[in-house]
């Protein structure tokens, strides 16, 4: 996956947070300080249509005219690891850096006991498999 702009990135968090794909208009009309101008955003979407982060999903009545719709061709979570594999975290011989990782990201999120659990037991099948 090519890295995406910090506006793509935004327009991304739009579309992974929407139940929907969503015309340009709802992306445009979508609460929030980024201010895009309808010629920006129609560059943006060209660019992340260009590099597969989104895809064409239908089209959807818009007033007079049809327009198309679009939705995210992956998830927040399949960009984030590949941002990390295209930094070589995961590679051969960086098992301190994974280390480091894990430890950084857990230091900062606040987790309940479930959830600990749940990443327990992911951790336990990732074992298993390796057997």
């Amino acid at each position: 996956m090519k890295k995406l702009t910090r506006s793509e990135w935004e327009i991304m968090d739009i579309l992974w947070s929407a139940d929907r794909p969503l015309s340009r208009s709802e992306i445009l009309e979508h609460p929030g300080e980024r201010g895009w101008k309808d010629s920006s955003l129609h560059i943006l979407i060209n660019s992340m249509l260009e590099k597969g982060a989104i895809q064409v999903a239908g089209y959807q009545k818009t007033g007079s005219h049809y327009g198309r719709t679009f939705a995210p061709t992956f998830t927040q979570s399949q960009y984030a690891v590949s941002q990390l594999r295209s930094m070589g975290i995961g590679g051969k011989g960086k098992k301190q850096v994974v280390k480091n990782f894990f430890s950084d990201l857990l230091d900062g999120l606040s987790l309940d006991e479930d959830t600990l659990e749940e990443l327990e037991q992911m951790l336990k099948e990732k074992r298993g498999q390796g057997k």
